[in-house]
């Protein structure tokens, strides 16, 4: 979490909390209009920069809502090199949609996914379709901050390990909307909770939100899969990687420590290669990771050395996984994760649910 002493920066940080009360002001009061629509939206957002984990919660709305809704994402399709409206599919690259939407597309291929900044466009498109291709459920992926729809309704994930009211507004801390702003959202998931947190750790953090009786809380961990080869993304066989095999960690993802750790727990890490969140590789990086991937096995060239990174970073590297050399291409391997709601799973499926097939905001008497 940010910290800092400077003036300057308080200044700012008091400007853009200005400018962003303002803007809520002027929604708040119906000057800034919000468009509703006859069918249910649920949003997934956050009010912190860095990584709340809102992929992994759109994939568990996903597979709640998949077996009896047709369902549609909405995103920006963050750091894409398109500009305007896309429409998802099994053949676009992240360069064109983003690594987020084609993540979900490749596990939920009958999931529409559109990518638009504006949030009122992808609706509209979507509206247009024709009443049998037309979405029963739109899930608005990051879209807390984006006013101009009104979603019915909006899940607020909070760090569990970065509390909001021991943060500030950027540029000072990480928020991006003064903590306040929590009150808009009608259920609040505190994610990446730890195995071992004690219930009195919950109920001070459920404390510390103090949120109106309307609202819900529940908390949410990241569950690790087995790895899988990074090659069965685009379709190819690959071999099984065992518990305890020697590795070079990979992450561009924006908040990487619970990874690492994880690695550490359950394998021999040998060392970490750290890019930024979203980062696109380039020739010069799939080089250093080559380098460094054949410096480390020449510490121990009899035993098997294998690259593991973020299943966001897998997707990033199937763009031009077929030109890397083919002893990169095996050794690459991938750590698939899921949500899972802790302690009332089920209360959590059937709010959900409800929420799917309840009247809109916009038909409500």
């Amino acid at each position: 979490m940010k910290r800092s002493n400077n003036p300057l920066l308080y200044l700012l940080s008091w400007l853009y909390g200005s400018g962003v009360n303002l803007r809520n002001f002027l929604f708040n009061q119906g000057i800034f209009k919000q468009q509703t629509y006859p069918i249910p939206l649920i949003c997934v957002g956050n009010i912190t920069v860095g990584g709340t984990g809102k992929t992994p919660h759109v994939e568990l709305l996903i597979s709640i809502l998949r077996s009896r809704h047709r369902i549609a994402v909405i995103s920006r399709g963050y750091k894409r090199k398109t500009r305007g409206l896309q429409e998802v599919s099994l053949s676009s690259t992240v360069s064109e949609v983003g690594d987020e939407p084609k993540q979900i597309k490749q596990k939920y291929p009958e999931v529409r996914f559109v990518v638009d900044g504006n949030r009122r466009r992808a609706m509209a498109y979507l509206m247009s379709l024709p009443p049998h291709e037309r979405p029963e459920v739109v899930l608005l992926d990051d879209g807390f901050q984006h006013r101009y729809v009104h979603p019915s309704f909006s899940i607020l994930l909070v760090d569990a390990q970065r509390e909001l009211h021991e943060d500030r507004l950027l540029p000072v801390g990480d928020l991006r909307e003064p903590s306040i702003a929590r009150y808009r959202a009608d259920c609040i998931v505190l994610t990446k909770c730890p195995k071992d947190m004690q219930p009195i750790t919950l109920r001070i953090m459920q404390r510390n939100l103090a949120l109106y009786p309307h609202q819900r809380i529940f908390f949410s961990r990241i569950d690790y899969q087995k790895p899988r080869a990074v090659c069965t993304l685009i379709g190819e066989e690959g071999t099984p990687l065992e518990e305890g095999a020697r590795l070079l960690g990979l992450s561009g993802i924006a908040s990487p420590e619970p990874f690492f750790a994880y690695l550490r727990e359950h394998y021999e890490l040998v060392d970490t290669l750290v890019y930024r969140d979203h980062h696109h590789f380039r020739d010069r990086d799939y080089e250093a990771i080559l380098s460094a991937w054949r410096e480390a096995k020449a510490s121990k060239p009899s035993e098997p050395l294998y690259i593991l990174c973020t299943e966001k970073d897998a997707v990033r590297l199937t763009d031009h996984f077929r030109e890397l050399p083919a002893e990169l291409q095996q050794a690459l391997y991938y750590l698939p994760i899921e949500t899972q709601i802790l302690y009332r799973p089920e209360e959590f499926r059937q709010m959900i649910e409800k929420v799917a097939i309840a009247l809109p905001h916009s038909l409500r008497s």
